[in-house]
């Protein structure tokens, strides 16, 4: 059984996705596993990982509903930045485990590996990703 790890920085803008699916793919082909799992795990309660299609319309369609949803403003008790804290936990997806078949990330057609900022700041970001198997 073989671990590989390794970090992903993301300098984000507040409400931005940004597909990491290549970087995590490269890190992927460094593990040298041919089978196992990959974890993709952002360490910020703000921010979300999801598997889904990278097309501006369906990212804008999603910002829209979170929006919607979950809006920013004064309604809440948490000083600053409570909806984003509350986006996060709707998602409730800080991670992401994705199989690893043959030694290539076992995606759907659409499906990329996307992060989602979800707070008011700019911030540099720590997504971490682990191939385990053999």
């Amino acid at each position: 059984m073989v671990a590989h790890t390794k970090i992903i920085k993301v300098k984000t803008k507040p409400n931005h996705f940004y597909d990491l699916t290549e970087q995590v793919k490269k890190i992927v082909k460094e593990s040298e596993v041919k089978d196992g799992i990959c974890s993709v795990f952002c360490t910020g309660s703000t921010a979300a990982i999801l598997l889904n299609e990278n097309d501006p319309m369906l990212l804008a369609d999603i910002e829209k509903f979170i929006e919607k949803i979950v809006p920013e403003g004064k309604l809440y008790q948490h000083p600053d930045n409570a909806h984003s804290h509350i986006r996060s936990a709707m998602f409730s997806s800080s991670s992401q485990t994705i199989p690893v078949e043959d030694g290539k990330l076992f995606l759907g057609t659409w499906q990329n590996v996307l992060f989602l900022e979800l707070d008011v700041e700019n911030r540099e970001r720590e997504v971490l990703v682990t191939i385990v198997g053999e």
